[in-house]
């Protein structure tokens, strides 16, 4: 789907990219992660060209995208920033059909598209879209201004930092509509976040960036249990790695024979949030919905690949 080939951004003396090369899969999450500084944001804005790099080249679906006319590729690509970057003195419903109409698409495809992608994001198209972006909540303006990013139906959709000002419930809650989006649509997404646990939880693979290299590009099970250099072992977090782990690890893959008392987890439940019912109901074991429970020791194994 997308090739970032030894993609580099020097600034005099400094390489803020530093020979990038991804690969990344159609219809997949991949995290970019990293401290403050290491290139992740301008590695996202090489991608549809909001900067040209030094040396290196982007491809999409095979095609060099230096072969495209800038504003053209940008159409066939959303972006989503940390301050939505909503017109202030357009309705939601405008903003979002903000590039099908640049593409010249029907009034009647245009109100459909927006009705279904306010309605999939659990915002009522009826209520929401004629209003403005100041009467808003944080937590919908963050929601619409994924909706406009995805209105043209994009091949690809870039995310930084995306959720990095809605405080933990509302960034919680979107983080889980992300992920059912991308489920039901099967976009492509390049997310960039600072924050590891978000990767982890939304991200197919995770690319870690250091000064403008990438440290380890791999699943986020394998960056978890094999950290490739001391940097990614410390980003991760040495205490944390285990129960990380665990959210991971879906509950079932750990069922044994046996009952136990109290309302039982449901089947589709991660082993971290069994080990989280278990800590709070001060029990050695939980039913789980479907028969069978899971036991404390199993949990602790398995937060210990």
């Amino acid at each position: 789907m997308i090739g970032l080939n030894h993609l580099s951004k020097h600034y005099g003396d400094t390489k803020a990219v530093d020979d990038v090369s991804l690969t990344i899969d159609k219809g997949s999450v991949v995290a970019i992660v990293g401290t403050s500084g290491s290139g992740k944001s301008t590695l996202l804005r090489l991608v549809n060209r909001l900067i040209e790099p030094t040396s290196g080249h982007v491809t999409l679906d095979g095609q060099d995208t230096r072969a495209l006319p800038a504003f053209e590729l940008r159409r066939r690509i959303g972006y989503v920033i940390q301050d939505h970057g909503l017109f202030p003195h357009w309705t939601v419903a405008r903003n979002i059909a903000t590039v099908p109409r640049l593409l010249g698409w029907s009034k009647a495809r245009i109100e459909a598209r927006v009705e279904e992608l306010l309605t999939l994001l659990s915002l009522d198209p009826a209520a929401i879209g004629p209003r403005f972006p100041h009467q808003l909540s944080g937590g919908q303006m963050q929601r619409v201004g994924v909706a406009r990013a995805l209105a043209a139906e994009p091949e690809l959709l870039l995310m930084d930092e995306p959720f990095g000002a809605l405080d933990p419930v509302l960034r919680g809650k979107a983080q889980a509509d992300l992920r059912a989006i991308q489920r039901t649509l099967g976009t492509t997404i390049l997310l960039v976040t600072h924050d590891m646990a978000e990767a982890i939880a939304l991200s197919d693979r995770i690319a870690v960036m250091r000064a403008g290299r990438v440290e380890q590009f791999a699943p986020p099970a394998e960056i978890l249990a094999r950290p490739a250099t001391d940097f990614v072992r410390a980003l991760v977090g040495e205490g944390e790695r285990a129960f990380r782990y665990l959210s991971l690890t879906p509950v079932g893959s750990l069922a044994e024979a046996g009952a136990a008392e109290g309302a039982p987890l449901p089947a589709d439940a991660t082993a971290a949030e069994a080990l989280n019912a278990l800590i709070w109901r001060g029990t050695e074991s939980l039913a789980l919905e479907g028969g069978g429970r899971v036991t404390r020791s199993a949990l602790l194994r398995a937060g210990h690949p």
